[in-house]
């Protein structure tokens, strides 16, 4: 359920947004990337801290696949915002 969730974000994403990526693959693979990395800072129990370096490299590598150039720019500034600040859910009452 969760893939067909993102797949389906990602198309939504692309459609509204058609300038920002080539591919929904593109989208698809950076939104997970956050989710993951989100849960890699954040969660006390994650083994492995992700570093900058690897995370960016990580991504371009995955989307240039989809035609995508994902600058270091772009994916350094996303991954300093996570590591500020968690992305948090409204929690259930």
């Amino acid at each position: 359920k969760i893939d067909r969730l993102m797949e389906k974000f990602a198309a939504n994403y692309c459609a509204t947004h058609p300038q920002v990526f080539k591919s929904s693959d593109t989208a698809y693979i950076l939104a997970y990337a956050v989710i993951m990395l989100n849960t890699d800072i954040h969660n006390a129990l994650a083994e492995h801290m992700i570093t900058r370096d690897s995370f960016i490299s990580m991504n371009q590598e995955s989307t240039e696949a989809y035609g995508d150039t994902l600058t270091p720019e772009f994916l350094g500034g996303i991954f300093d915002r996570i590591n500020a600040k968690e992305i948090e859910g409204d929690s259930p009452p």
